[in-house]
């Protein structure tokens, strides 16, 4: 056994210098760049708190967020952030794609946002365009006296699914009951 070890500290002794890693007279400082992902940024601190929708097993989930400030820019830049590191690690997902959101109101239906997305938001499939739209109309309508959202493509009304079909008209919360929050906690 005695031998075994001596064999492998001699190899060991041997083959370190060889690796190509010289020592350094003075430590190197080493920069590691921030990602910029957006599941990985946190949440902005601040003394207010907006919710957001994001996704846990099928199902919108509500999420607190401490901001400085209230507003549908807000609302919508936490909404495409995504979950944290640590909430995706808890299962939280999204079905957005990263893009830039922006809301308008009409004066003559002040209760109706007016989502505009860009290409990409088309590009969702499958029942993450469900999810994606529910999203965006649940963190939507938790704006004052907003109730009903329309989603637009370069100004054109956009045809969204709902739990009833496709619609271009505006769409509020009754639309997404199939993936509403859980009302009551599941038990195991």
């Amino acid at each position: 056994m005695k031998q075994l070890i001596s064999a492998v500290l001699t190899l060991a002794v041997i083959l370190l210098p060889g690796c190509g890693v010289l020592p350094e007279q003075e430590p190197t400082a080493i920069e590691i760049a921030r990602s910029a992902t957006p599941a990985q940024a946190a949440p902005d601190a601040g003394p207010f708190t907006m919710t957001v929708y994001y996704i846990h097993d099928d199902r919108l989930k509500p999420v607190p967020r401490a901001v400085s400030q209230t507003s549908a820019t807000t609302a919508l830049s936490l909404l495409t952030t995504g979950p944290t590191r640590s909430e995706v690690a808890t299962g939280l997902r999204t079905a957005l794609t990263p893009q830039t959101l922006t809301l308008t109101t009409d004066e003559e239906r002040p209760d109706t946002a007016d989502v505009a997305v860009t290409p990409d938001f088309t590009s969702i499939t499958g029942e993450n365009q469900l999810l994606a739209v529910a999203q965006l109309v649940w963190t939507v309508t938790e704006l004052p006296g907003v109730s009903r959202v329309r989603l637009s493509v370069d100004g054109e009304p956009l045809e969204i699914p709902t739990d009833r079909g496709l619609s271009r008209a505006p769409v509020g919360r009754p639309d997404y009951t199939s993936v509403a929050p859980s009302a009551r906690p599941k038990f195991p």
